[in-house]
């Protein structure tokens, strides 16, 4: 695969996941890796998660949330090795409470692996940079 098309899937990779956190929709779970060691940092203190169940228990929590969150991205950085893929995101957390949006600072590096067409999520962290 030549790097604009990695690029291109893995920034669709990185569009999804959005749309799907923001839609609450539980099957945000397959665009992670299966595996053990998949690991998900987010920018809450509590929000270190590894592993398959604990995704499941985490995502579960966010979505009983009465808050919408996805995000805005201005600049998305995405290298390459064969089936591995590392990016740097940089924008905004939208947070959608009560028909009212709040707008918070945020960035994103992420490590994909592609299994057969699909690029999958092994490492997310996530950051409000003061």
């Amino acid at each position: 695969m030549d790097k604009a098309e990695c690029r291109t899937q893995v920034t669709a990779a990185l569009q999804r996941l959005g749309m799907l956190v923001s839609r609450k929709d539980p099957s945000v779970l397959a665009e992670f890796a299966n595996d053990a060691d998949v690991l998900l940092v987010g920018s809450e203190g509590s929000e270190v998660v590894e592993g398959p169940a604990a995704l499941r228990r985490f995502f579960s929590e966010v979505f009983r949330a009465p808050a919408n969150i996805g995000w805005e991205w201005r600049r998305v950085r995405i290298s390459s090795a064969d089936d591995v893929a590392w990016l740097f995101a940089e924008g905004e957390l939208v947070i959608v409470a009560d028909a009212r949006p709040q707008r918070r600072p945020y960035r994103l590096t992420g490590v994909l692996q592609r299994q057969g067409r699909r690029w999958l999520w092994k490492h997310f962290h996530g950051s409000e940079p003061a």
